[in-house]
C-alpha cells in the first residue's frame, strides 16, 4: 500500500481539527488525532519582534516536543486582534473540531467559544480542556501536571511521596480528550449536531483512583502509603536497591510469581505467607531487602530474568532508548537523521504529513496573497 493510500485508509482521514490555547495536554491529544489520520492545525501566537519572551522560553531545548507537533501544521494568529479573529473564524468554519486549551472564560472573551463558532458550524465538536473543569470553586486556580497529581491523591499515594518524573496527568488528558472527540465526532456524523466537551485534566487520575475513592465511600477509611501492597505493604510488590546503587521493580502479585520470586530468592520458608502481618511481615521486608542489596543489579537479572516472578530492572533513559522495546515506539521524522516517539495508536503507520506555515495555511484556506499581506503588515498574522 503507498504512503497515501495508507493515510487515506485511517479513520479520521478527511477530519481537520483546529487547537488553540494548547499546553502538553493539546499536544499529547494532537499527535493522537494525528496519528488517527486527522488534518491537525495548531493555532499559535504571534512571534512580534521586541516582545517579551514567551512563558517557557527558559525551557526551550531542554524539552523537546517535535514528537508531539510533527505532522501538524502552524499559523500564527493575533486572537486579540480583530482582523486575527476573523481569520480564526474562517479557519474554524472549515473544521470538524476545535481543541482549546485556556482558562474558563477566556474562549468566550476573545469570541472563538463553542456558542460562537456553533452558529456557523452546527456539527463542530468543541473539547475545551482545562485543569479543573469548566465550572465549581476550582475553575479558575492555576497549575501543572504536578499539581493536578496532588489534588486527585495519586502523589498522596506514592511511597515515597516525590516528582513522578513526567507528565502523567497531562499525558492522561490528552488521551481522554483524543478518546472524547474521536466518539464525539462519530456521534455528530450520525446526528448532524455537534456538542461541547469539558475535559478537565483532573478527570483520568481521579479514574485511576477509583478503588481508592470506592473503598473510602464504603467504610470512611483513608489509605495512604503503605496501606496496601500498591503503596509498599509487602516486599514482593516495590522497588528495591541493588548493591551497585541501581533499583530493581518488583511486582510479584500473584501467587505463583511470589513463589518464584522467594524461591530464587532462596527466601522459602516452611508456613510462610505472602501477606504475613506483624512480625513476620517485618522479617519477610528485611530477608527481602537484604537478597537484592547483597547482588548488582546484573547479577539479579541474571538470577530472576528467566523466571516468572515479575522483576524488572529501574532503566536510565540511555537504556532504554538502546533496548528492544524501544524500537516500538521509534518512528523516522521527516529529516534524514531524525528519530521521534510514536503515539500509542497501532491502526496502521503512514508517513508524517507534510507540515505547512501560516502562509501555506492560509492560502489553502482561500486567502489570497494581497490579503495575506494587508493582515501580516496590521500584526494580525504571523510566521511564514
Amino acid at each position: 500500500m503507498s504512503s497515501g493510500a495508507a493515510a487515506a485508509a485511517l479513520p479520521l482521514a478527511g477530519t481537520r481539527v483546529v487547537s488553540l490555547g494548547h499546553t502538553l495536554p493539546g499536544l499529547y491529544c494532537l499527535a493522537l488525532l494525528r496519528d488517527l489520520g486527522a488534518e491537525v492545525l495548531r493555532i499559535e501566537r504571534v512571534a512580534k519582534p521586541g516582545a517579551a519572551p514567551g512563558p517557557y522560553a527558559a525551557l526551550d531545548g531542554l524539552f523537546p516536543m517535535r514528537s508531539l507537533r510533527a505532522g501538524t501544521s502552524g499559523c500564527q494568529l493575533d486572537l486579540r486582534d480583530p482582523r486575527g479573529r476573523e481569520v480564526f473564524l474562517r479557519l474554524a468554519a472549515r473544521a470538524d473540531a476545535v481543541l482549546e486549551g485556556f482558562r474558563p472564560g477566556v474562549a468566550a472573551r476573545l469570541g472563538v467559544d463553542f456558542e460562537t463558532l456553533a452558529r456557523e458550524r452546527p456539527a463542530l465538536v468543541y473539547a475545551a480542556v482545562s485543569g479543573y473543569g469548566q465550572t465549581g470553586p476550582l475553575a479558575q486556580r492555576a497549575g501543572h501536571d504536578l499539581n493536578y497529581l496532588a489534588e486527585t491523591g495519586v502523589l498522596g499515594l506514592a511511597n515515597p511521596v516525590g516528582l513522578p518524573g513526567t507528565t502523567f496527568a497531562d499525558g492522561l488528558a490528552g488521551l481522554s480528550a483524543a478518546l472524547n472527540l474521536v466518539a464525539a465526532l462519530a456521534q455528530a456524523a450520525r446526528s448532524g449536531r455537534g456538542c461541547f466537551l469539558d475535559l478537565a485534566i483532573v478527570d483520568a487520575p481521579l479514574f485511576l483512583i477509583a478503588s481508592e475513592l470506592e473503598r473510602h465511600w464504603q467504610s470512611g477509611e483513608s489509605r495512604g502509603p503503605g496501606d496496601t501492597h500498591l503503596t509498599g505493604r509487602y516486599p514482593w510488590y516495590a522497588v528495591h536497591e541493588s548493591a551497585d546503587g541501581g533499583h530493581v521493580a518488583v511486582g510479584a502479585v500473584e501467587p505463583h510469581f511470589h513463589a518464584a520470586l522467594v524461591e530464587r530468592l532462596g527466601l522459602a520458608e516452611p508456613g510462610a505467607a505472602q501477606f504475613a502481618e506483624g512480625e513476620a511481615l517485618a522479617r519477610s521486608r528485611e530477608r527481602t531487602r537484604a537478597a537484592f542489596a547483597a547482588r548488582t543489579r546484573a547479577e539479579t537479572e541474571a538470577l530472576l530474568g528467566g523466571a516468572d516472578a515479575c522483576v524488572s530492572s529501574v532503566r536510565s533513559i540511555a537504556e532504554v532508548a538502546a533496548s528492544p522495546l524501544c524500537e516500538r515506539a521509534r518512528r523516522p521524522g521527516r529529516a534524514p537523521d531524525e528519530s521521534l516517539v510514536r503515539s500509542p495508536v497501532r491502526l496502521g503507520d503512514a508517513p508524517l504529513a507534510a507540515e505547512r506555515g501560516t502562509a501555506r495555511v492560509l492560502a489553502d484556506a482561500g486567502f489570497g496573497a494581497q490579503e495575506l499581506d494587508r493582515l501580516r503588515d496590521a500584526g494580525a498574522i504571523g510566521g511564514d
